[in-house]
């Protein structure tokens, strides 16, 4: 009989056991699931000079046939490139877009069909000048020299990863303070970082300032610049903006 009781105050013990372990285990999945939290964005944003101009030029020639559209093509290049050379401009820094030889054709209102005249070379290259202050005399010197078309002139940084992680310092520091903020307002202590996320940046780091369309604008701003004796082509830039961006959770 004896036996018989302390078999059933056994079982009653190990009952116990089970059950506290699974109201505690119970107890913590209900605490995680309602812990409190605050998320927020942050963003920073930094400024920096340029010190990348790109002129973006055009020489386009027609003649007779295709050799000689070539030939008057690749000579005026040639003059344009000895030209910026003489102003420190690089080999590697004169790169070609695109280049094309096609028949140039007319359309014949009376007759109501294109007609070929002869043959047009074009040639689309982008300089590159560290000198951002004084894009104006490269533009001026490869006018003169025979450029038909300046299509247009952007700033950029050429390492921008420097200015980045200053924004992306700034934009963490932000989202902190706002979450310091809400915390205080809800009158409960801020608590730790949960997690942290760096949003997708759209930086270019680089600002059109300037287009040219017409060949009529080329030549008037070397005739101007001729007459006048100093840059014709006068370009601003602005200082460019590097930004970034985090999404962040605390605990409270």
């Amino acid at each position: 009989m004896k036996k018989i009781m302390a078999m059933a105050v056994t079982m009653m013990i190990a009952a116990s056991v089970v059950t506290t372990t699974v109201v505690t285990a119970f107890a913590a999945e209900t605490a995680q699931t309602i812990q409190k939290t605050i998320e927020v964005n942050g963003k920073g944003v930094v400024t920096a000079k340029p010190d990348v101009a790109s002129i973006y030029l055009t020489v386009e020639t027609k003649e007779k046939t295709a050799e000689q559209a070539q030939k008057k093509n690749a000579e005026t290049v040639e003059q344009i490139t000895k030209a910026l050379k003489a102003l420190g401009v690089r080999d590697e820094n004169i790169i070609t877009q695109h280049y094309s030889v096609d028949p140039d054709e007319v359309y014949n209102e009376e007759k109501r069909t294109w007609e070929q005249q002869g043959y047009r070379a074009y040639n689309r290259f982008l300089v590159k000048v560290n000198d951002v202050n004084n894009v104006g005399k490269y533009i001026d010197a490869a006018t003169k020299a025979g450029v038909t078309n300046v299509g247009s002139v952007s700033f950029s940084i050429s390492d921008p990863n420097q200015y980045y992680k200053q924004a992306l310092q700034a934009a963490v520091k932000n989202a902190s303070s706002s979450a310091a903020a809400l915390a205080e307002a809800l009158g409960t202590p801020l608590g730790t970082c949960i997690s942290v996320q760096e949003m997708q940046s759209y930086n270019s780091y680089e600002r059109e300032e300037a287009a040219y369309n017409s060949k009529a604008m080329a030549t008037s701003t070397a005739q101007a610049d001729m007459a006048a004796g100093d840059s014709g082509a006068n370009i601003r830039y602005e200082d460019i903006e590097i930004t970034a961006g985090v999404t962040m959770k605390y605990a409270y």
